[in-house]
């Protein structure tokens, strides 16, 4: 994965109390995921692995924060069953 790097001013780790740099780093890893995911660019489990968490880390992560999950298919199997019940449900 390409990284890229950030400057950011001392007072913004110490005013969230992330004095190193890897909890800073994994911090806002987490921020940036989650705002992605929320605004629909990407999915929960592409969100989780931008984050460095696996998918029922990045689940509680957003549920800690009292975020709405998206809830959809965890798969394509998942999708398929919903699309096959939602055409038996119209018929």
């Amino acid at each position: 994965m390409r990284a890229i790097k950030i400057k950011l001013p001392a007072e913004l780790s110490r005013g969230i109390g992330l004095k190193k740099c890897k909890k800073l780093e994994s911090h806002a890893r987490l921020l940036l995921a989650i705002d992605l995911y929320m605004s629909g660019k990407i999915s929960l489990g592409r969100a989780a692995e931008l984050a460095g968490l696996s998918y029922d880390e990045f689940w509680e992560a957003l549920r800690e924060r009292g975020l709405k999950i998206r809830v959809g298919p965890k798969s394509l199997e998942e999708a398929r069953a919903e699309y096959e019940a939602a055409k038996r449900f119209l018929r």
